[in-house]
């Protein structure tokens, strides 16, 4: 299940599809061993009455220390409860008459037991309407965590703008995409709950989007990839890195193909936010 974000009303573009809750990984995609600090967030519906299902949304994130996770402001937006999820296979039973028909992985625990809980969801200041959509947020986790392979590194404040600056071409400005959303939209929603990963690359760097948002190719051509629904908060790291250049946030496709843009987090105010312990929580 994906909780997508249709901003018509709220931010005035039909388009917009909101990825976490936009994206699995598409096109040329493979199984993400490499980047275990990426985690599959669950998040509960606040109040929600006994008997009836908590489960509101699910989007990814990644862990840039033992309790803290870097994902999209649209993902935190008014809920603070839920579990990540670190496995790169987190629902591979899954059942939807599981868990008194809500649906789940009995084997896993997958939404409703096991992980590791969080109690805190802050959201940076999502909706904030285009083109600064303030689509940043961080879930902190009851339980310290340590991946393997170490964890998420934010980037330096401007990295996006010297990355593609010292590339010869926008092609050549390689990013990694990571997360558990969907592997395709057309005809039909297809989720594996897996974390997957690919390689794409950015595109025209000058539109009003690209002061607060990456924009990178989706299109499954010269073996790349992009990002789907429940991708969303997932990291787009530069390529070859554990640096986080930004998280995705959005497509303009309701099919995940076409163009992501996702939220940059190498910029002094979002980065003070994102290191501030006592950080104001937007809703």
């Amino acid at each position: 299940m994906s909780k997508r974000f249709a901003l018509l009303a709220t931010l005035g573009l039909g388009l917009v599809s909101f990825a976490g809750s936009a994206g699995a990984i598409t096109g040329n995609y493979t199984d993400d061993f490499t980047h275990d600090a990426v985690g599959l967030l669950v998040f509960y519906t606040p109040n929600t009455p006994a008997g009836e299902d908590p489960f509101s949304h699910r989007c990814s994130g990644t862990l840039i220390s033992p309790t803290l996770m870097v994902t999209a402001g649209h993902c935190t937006q008014g809920v603070d409860e839920g579990r990540a999820y670190f496995a790169q296979s987190v629902a591979p039973n899954y059942d939807p008459a599981a868990f008194g028909g809500f649906g789940g992985d009995p084997t896993t625990g997958y939404p409703y037991l096991n992980g590791v809980t969080f109690h805190r969801a802050d959201n940076y200041g999502f909706p904030a309407g285009f083109p600064g959509t303030n689509d940043a947020g961080v879930v902190v986790l009851d339980q310290p965590v340590s991946p393997a392979n170490g964890f998420g590194a934010l980037p330096t404040a401007g990295a996006i703008d010297r990355y593609l600056a010292a590339s010869k071409d926008k092609k050549q400005a390689r990013f990694t995409v990571s997360g558990y959303g969907l592997s395709d939209q057309d005809p039909r929603p297809v989720s594996f709950r897996e974390r997957l990963m690919a390689t794409s690359y950015a595109i025209e760097g000058e539109s009003t989007f690209t002061d607060a948002n990456l924009k990178t190719t989706s299109n499954a051509s010269q073996g790349k990839g992009g990002t789907c629904n429940g991708d969303s908060g997932g990291p787009v790291y530069f390529d070859g890195t554990n640096i986080i250049a930004a998280v995705t946030s959005f497509g303009m496709n309701g099919h995940c193909k076409g163009i992501d843009y996702s939220f940059r987090l190498d910029r002094p105010e979002v980065l003070a936010w994102i290191n501030d312990p006592n950080r104001v929580d937007a809703g």
